[in-house]
């Protein structure tokens, strides 16, 4: 039986369409090796897209902290625009007071 199965997997039946398999003469083993096959397929794109998602995450953190510093330089760039202003208010002042 495992000779069977192993026929099987190396003729490459898995590549048959399922509905192509939906008939009572074909062997319990083919089923299993398109089965086999399939899951196989499935793990390794669970894992890709596992990987990808790891990787995803990583870049969402980096883009994060860049976002993080870059809103404190704008918090910062806003202070010192404000305290600019509030000095140029003083200096129009101090000008129409001399005058």
């Amino acid at each position: 039986e495992e000779a069977i199965f192993g026929m099987f997997v190396e003729l490459q039946y898995w590549r048959l369409q399922p509905r192509d398999l939906m008939t009572p003469w074909a062997p319990p083993q083919l089923l299993a090796c398109r089965i086999a096959a399939t899951c196989k397929q499935l793990d390794r794109e669970n894992h890709d897209l596992s990987q990808q998602s790891a990787a995803n995450v990583l870049e969402l953190n980096r883009l994060r902290r860049i976002l993080l510093a870059l809103y404190e330089k704008l918090e910062h760039v806003e202070q010192r625009s404000t305290q600019s202003h509030q000095k140029q208010l003083e200096v129009m002042e101090t000008l129409r007071a001399i005058r």
